[in-house]
């Protein structure tokens, strides 16, 4: 039988993700500050921080207070369109507005999202 998953274990990964994803960020805008330089630093940074914000707002949504575990599938489908828009809104003010380097923004950002993925599927086994 598969153990049942406890809400307390829920909040608990899901607000420990985003800062896992800023540690990894970080190494990797200093990977690329070292390699490129000082602009693919920031734009592989800014790619991390877009992808942690996005699991922010995840992690907001889904540890909103609640009452039962039945609420919690609702909640994480809702959390994961939001994560989505806020994503999206982050990437076109990211693009449009400022002079990142479009490849070192994007590493940053998939990494950062691989990590959420694997620590989703990790967590709850």
């Amino acid at each position: 039988m598969t153990e049942q998953i406890t809400l307390k274990e829920v909040k608990k990964t899901v607000v420990k993700i985003p800062l896992y994803q800023m540690l990894i960020g970080i190494v990797i805008a200093v990977v690329f500050y070292y390699l490129q330089g000082r602009s693919a630093a920031y734009s592989a940074g800014t790619g991390a921080l877009i992808s942690a914000l996005g699991s922010l707002a995840f992690a907001l949504i889904v540890t909103w207070p609640f009452g039962n575990s039945q609420v919690l599938v609702g909640r994480m489908f809702k959390g994961e369109i939001m994560k989505f828009v806020v994503i999206g809104i982050l990437f076109y003010v990211a693009v449009t507005n400022f002079s990142f380097q479009l490849m070192p923004l994007l590493i940053g950002f998939i990494a950062t999202l691989l990590a959420f993925w694997v620590a989703l599927l990790t967590s709850f086994k």
